[in-house]
């Protein structure tokens, strides 16, 4: 298939789910009719196994998501991002109970092999996928190596509608608060930081447009890979990407919300969201035949221990049952998911651009460092353990 055919079918199926998102009120999330479009694409031979290679966009993407994470960074607050700590310790504990329950307790059910592999891939995203495919390879476990491409891919299925359903019940109750005046939403004169001068100056309007916005961008992400490497991966680099963005926003270098003010999330944000269904083109009808009830017996636990952890922890920290649960669930999908699900969420509910920002608010900075937490921290850390176990 051409490139641009492939870019083609692609958009068309974003588009599809952004429009059944819509009607939907974000129930059923775009990047669950897309996963579904796809796979069944690939299943019938619509689309060829090939089609996000020959897009060509992933050769970008890799690139993109490094700067979109930088990106996120300057619309996160130092100090929102610090005051976030409960959601670290939800996020964290969610994930650790998910590889634990579908562990210890998937393996009284199925074979261990099988319940150690899915473990710490339920609860993460591709670095555990490769973390423990290896492992299966190494072993000269193949069956192993295809379930943990289809524990992967089945993450979706249950992650995206379980954070819409719960962000949309949070989006109504918050909505109520907003309305009877119980809260309000933050407004720039409120905070001490908005009128604090920065450590180094804005350039005059004249000499920052779209180029030079994207210049600093891509810098301060060249910066988070090096520092990345130069401690040999030990941290993940797009938690150097965040890190960096949010400190160097802070230090008055980039804009807050660079890549809004460079026009430029409306073309990376699809790009990057590619990116999360390069595994469906490898689980075939075959492989889901032969793996469905160890599948579910992970998917069922690791949902199960989620759920009840979270909402058990979130409770010490009184956050609502329907916050608690969206944040255990980004494990099983991550970002940029977290990301498109709030919008989503705060778009559709929302009545009134102050409603949309104020749920916005409430919930985006949440759900990112919910996403972070799990999927590039907690989850290659207890991968990395797990991966000796077999």
């Amino acid at each position: 298939m051409s490139a641009i055919a492939a870019c083609a079918v692609i958009f068309v199926v974003f588009a599809v789910g952004d429009m059944v998102s819509a009607k939907s009120k974000a129930i059923v999330s775009m990047l669950l009719v897309a996963s579904v479009v796809f796979l069944a694409g690939f299943w019938t031979g619509i689309f060829p196994a090939s089609l996000f290679a020959d897009s060509t966009l992933l050769s970008v993407a890799g690139v993109l998501v490094c700067v979109l994470l930088v990106h996120l960074g300057t619309i996160i607050k130092l100090r929102d991002f610090g005051a976030q700590w409960r959601t670290v310790i939800i996020s964290a504990v969610a994930c650790v109970a998910i590889s634990a329950g579908v562990y210890f307790i998937g393996q009284l059910v199925i074979e261990r092999g099988f319940a150690l592999t899915g473990a710490p891939i339920l609860s993460g995203g591709v670095v555990a996928t490769l973390l423990m495919t290896d492992m299966a390879n190494g072993a000269g476990r193949e069956d192993l190596a295809v379930f943990a491409t289809l524990v992967m891919c089945a993450q979706g299925f249950v992650g995206y509608p379980v954070a819409s359903l719960c962000l949309k019940s949070e989006a109504k109750r918050l909505q109520s608060q907003f309305a009877s005046g119980e809260a309000a939403l933050k407004m720039p004169e409120q905070t001490a930081a908005a009128s604090r001068k920065k450590l180094i100056p804005p350039l005059p309007a004249k000499y920052n447009g779209p180029n030079v916005i994207l210049a600093k961008v891509v810098l301060v992400a060249l910066l988070s890979v090096a520092v990345s490497s130069l401690f040999h991966d030990a941290i993940n680099k797009l938690v150097w990407c965040l890190v960096f963005g949010v400190l160097t926003k802070e230090l008055g270098f980039l804009d807050e919300d660079a890549l809004g003010k460079a026009n430029a999330t409306g073309i990376v944000m699809p790009i990057i969201t590619l990116s999360i269904f390069t595994n469906l083109s490898s689980a075939t009808p075959q492989m889901v035949g032969s793996l469905i009830v160890p599948l579910l017996v992970v998917v069922v636990i690791g949902t199960v221990c989620f759920s009840v952890v979270s909402i058990l922890v979130g409770k010490i920290f009184h956050y609502s049952w329907q916050m608690s649960v969206a944040i255990g669930s980004s494990c099983l999908f991550g970002f940029p998911g977290t990301l498109i699900i709030s919008n989503e969420v705060s778009e559709s509910t929302g009545t009134t651009a102050e409603e949309k920002a104020f749920i916005n608010e409430q919930i985006m900075p949440k759900m990112l460092v919910a996403g972070m937490v799990t999927v590039s921290i907690t989850s290659v850390l207890v991968a990395g353990v797990m991966c000796n176990w077999l």
